[in-house]
């Protein structure tokens, strides 16, 4: 069966020359055009890199509150936002509670169905309760 996420050879080549191309202009190592890639403040990778750090605990919390729907039964890309939207809640207090949502929120009614802005909404509505309950 073939993975519908898998890039083809030739994607796969236009990535490796646009990454190359960038390190050869700018002089830089493949580490760091590898994390300018995700945000030039490394925020993307921060929040990519937390997640999976604490995915068991993101994940319960989850679990936790979205009642019928667990999280092995989300769709993938609602499963991630949510997990970035828990994990933002959970370990990062310097943004606003609404950012957090409202990013989640928008992400969701970019990349996934009509449904999912919603239920999105409401888990995180009901976690920030408890994760940020002065907000």
């Amino acid at each position: 069966m073939t993975d519908p996420f898998k890039l083809t050879r030739r994607e796969d080549r236009e990535i490796a020359l646009a990454l190359l191309y960038e390190a050869d202009m700018t002089g830089d190592d493949m580490a760091t055009v590898l994390a300018r890639q995700l945000e030039e403040d490394g925020y993307g990778l921060d929040v990519a890199t937390g997640v999976a750090a604490n995915l068991a605990d993101l994940d319960s919390m989850i679990d936790a509150t979205s009642g019928d729907w667990p999280v092995s039964r989300m769709a993938g890309i609602d499963r991630t936002i949510l997990r970035m939207g828990v994990f933002e809640l959970a370990h990062r207090h310097e943004v606003p509670t609404s950012a957090v949502v409202s990013e989640a929120v928008a992400l969701a009614n970019q990349y996934s169905t009509e449904k999912s802005a919603p239920f999105i909404n409401g888990i995180l509505a009901a976690l920030t309760k408890s994760l940020r309950p002065d907000a």
